[in-house]
């Protein structure tokens, strides 16, 4: 493994040592881990977006040889989100990754045929502008699947790339559900989704009904375990297999490569170099300056937050989410939350400084008094889709009817604020959230249930466990 990371580290730093960046930092001089780590700062993408404007001005050699005109969205907060480079290399290590998932499943299922059916794939979108495009990491990878499996596929991923998710999910339900459908590839959420308009759709009790033949579900972009519950209680049929990849718009990094386990195999041999932060720090600035340690140096049930150094040019980028090694040698990980203070259980990557700005805005137009707050999400047996629960410290208890309007606002400023919220919301993968009134002695009692009751306790604005959500309702 040592081998292998350092021989994607020399390469990448060979291949880029004639760029801008590479001459920056003079890459000819590097010659090993300790002078890359030494020389070279983490960067994050306030580090590199003017550069990348400059990409989509059509400025050759920056970070990577030649001329970049792929972008992927990735979790932007607001607005456009961040805009990543694509690089053909990239695209390539994407294929590569895909074929070492498809390989790993046939030897554990070597009987193709429980896969010779019709597939279903629901990309992201892709859009073309003047000189570049610009999309979700799913839209690319469906554009570059292997040309055989056209056939099997219910719609062209291509053309659904292109529809605004309510008419994919529509059109895909329409043509599939007299399909023999076997296999399914989506996001969690949009895999939730599809079953609740597959049933309401055709009147059946169970995806087994429509679909007995589907054998595999391979899922990414939002954490499984939040959705895979009510996934199979909607299928009615045992021995459907699940995988799981962990990929982003900064790469494809690992996937289920044991059916049997939750955690992941790390691919390590496909143009990403990893480091990690061990017990990183929320904030940008104080990580920015913490220890680093190559891969080989990790080790088991510690959180890492992970930099990523890729052949698209990223350069010890750093990612948002946390990771916990199950083991080191072979690496095998499992991926537990997100760096900073975030709700991001199905996919919404809401910040909780977002519900603040929302919540401000909303006390102004209002005129209420708005305190402190904390916000939870869980998805309920039974509904059709997960939800947020609001709650927050005022002043006098408000009326219910107060409440529900508070809502409305509420998911409407976060859909202005947030495009994953919003996404997630236009395609109902994510319900209108629910607000409660509470009162400074709840969020007292709370406090001390968990020993907080301290000059420094405080709630919260996040809350991570359904009991905590259940306490304050």
């Amino acid at each position: 493994m040592k081998d292998i990371q350092q021989e994607q580290l020399s390469a990448l730093v060979e291949t880029a040592k004639h760029t801008d960046f590479g001459q920056k930092y003079n890459f000819e001089s590097i010659k090993g881990y300790q002078d890359f780590a030494d020389r070279l700062p983490i960067s994050f993408y306030k580090n590199i977006k003017s550069q990348i404007e400059e990409l989509k001005q059509g400025k050759q050699d920056i970070f990577w040889p030649g001329k970049v005109d792929k972008f992927a969205v990735s979790a932007g907060t607001s607005g456009e989100g961040k805009h990543l480079p694509l690089t053909e290399e990239r695209l390539e290590s994407d294929r590569s990754f895909m074929r070492k998932v498809v390989r790993s499943y046939i030897v554990q299922r070597p009987n193709i045929l429980d896969l010779w059916g019709k597939h279903i794939s629901i990309p992201g979108t892709l859009e073309h502008k003047e000189d570049y495009q610009i999309g979700e990491i799913s839209a690319y990878t469906a554009h570059n699947a292997p040309w055989w499996l056209s056939p099997f596929q219910v719609i062209s991923p291509t053309k659904l790339s292109q529809l605004p998710f309510n008419e994919k999910v529509n059109q895909t339900v329409n043509k599939a559900i007299n399909s023999d459908v076997r296999v399914i590839t989506a996001v969690p959420s949009w895999i939730l989704t599809m079953f609740k308009h597959v049933l309401d759709k055709t009147g059946a009790k169970s995806i087994k009904e429509v679909w007995p033949n589907l054998t595999l579900l391979v899922c990414g972009g939002v954490k499984l375990a939040n959705y895979k519950p009510h996934i199979e209680n909607l299928l009615g049929k045992p021995g459907v297999d699940f995988i799981e990849t962990y990929g982003a718009s900064e790469g494809y990094f690992s996937f289920t490569d044991k059916l049997t386990k939750t955690d992941m195999k790390l691919v390590v041999d496909n143009g990403i170099f990893y480091e990690f932060v061990p017990n990183p720090l929320p904030d940008q600035e104080s990580m920015a300056i913490q220890e680093t340690v190559p891969l080989w140096e990790v080790k088991p049930n510690t959180p890492y937050a992970m930099l990523v150094t890729t052949n698209s040019g990223l350069w010890r980028y750093a990612l948002n989410d946390i990771v916990e090694f199950t083991q080191t040698n072979p690496p095998r990980i499992k991926v537990m939350g997100r760096v900073s203070e975030m709700l991001d259980d199905y996919g919404e990557a809401l910040y909780a400084y977002e519900a603040e700005e929302a919540l401000q805005n909303i006390s102004k137009e209002m005129d209420l008094e708005i305190g402190n707050f904390t916000i939870g999400a869980t998805l309920r047996e039974g509904a059709s889709a997960p939800q947020h629960f609001w709650f927050i410290r005022t002043q006098d208890q408000l009326h219910r009817d107060t409440l529900d309007r508070l809502a409305q606002k509420i998911d409407r400023e976060v859909c202005e604020i947030n495009r994953h919220y919003a996404i997630r919301r236009e395609s109902d993968a994510l319900g209108l959230p629910k607000v409660y009134s509470i009162s400074q002695q709840q969020i007292n009692n709370w406090l001390a249930s968990k020993g907080k009751d301290k000059a420094q306790g405080k709630l919260p604005s996040i809350l991570r466990d359904e009991e905590d959500i259940a306490f304050f309702k």
